[in-house]
């Protein structure tokens, strides 16, 4: 079978066995040669790479952060993916990539992350976890005209989510900046599903 005439699933399993795909098809080029991670993926890469087993995409990120490349160099499709997959494994890797997706250029990977770890860390009392969290949470892009976006409710969330003492003296702390966000920490406090 000639690379030209490779389905997009078997392109990917390709990639992520031979850490190196030397071609494309036509009609998705890469940028020299390789997986096409600026791409959106389309939705038999999306179908292959969820499906993939964790080995495969231990295997596919380390490659692609060997050659220097990070979360921020994927398109943002496949950065909700990486989000996605991440949020269910507790493989060292994809604490990493939590992490930067806590700090990603778009608002929703933002958001995506902070409730995945709140999932992830659940009932844990996790401090690092905590840390992290509080520590995206005064970042300037997750604020517009002084308001919190939405991001900030995923991060309060995910907190009390988290729960121990630690993380409610943050989520209290964090919330108090702004009036609305001091009102939802309190719904959640009053929240009968803790």
């Amino acid at each position: 079978m000639q690379i030209g005439k490779l389905t997009r699933a078997a392109l990917f399993a390709s990639a992520v066995a031979l850490q190196a795909v030397p071609a494309m098809a036509a009609h998705r080029p890469a940028e020299d040669g390789e997986f096409p991670i600026k791409l959106a993926p389309s939705k038999a890469d999306w179908h292959t790479f969820i499906q993939a087993t964790e080995a495969e995409r231990r295997k596919l990120w380390g490659y692609q952060t060997s050659r220097g490349r990070h979360l921020g160099d994927w398109s943002w499709g496949w950065r909700l993916g990486w989000v996605r997959v991440c949020g269910r494994s507790e493989a060292p890797y994809c604490g990493g990539v939590l992490q930067e997706a806590l700090l990603d250029k778009a608002v929703v990977v933002r958001a995506e992350a902070a409730s995945a770890l709140g999932r992830l860390y659940e009932h844990t009392a996790n401090p690092a976890v905590v840390r992290v969290l509080a520590g995206a949470y005064p970042n300037s892009r997750n604020w517009r005209h002084g308001k919190p976006l939405f991001v900030q409710q995923r991060i309060l969330y995910a907190l009390r989510q988290i729960g121990g003492a630690a993380a409610l003296e943050a989520g209290a702390a964090l919330a108090g900046q702004e009036k609305a966000a001091v009102t939802y920490w309190h719904q959640l406090d009053q929240s009968k599903a803790w």
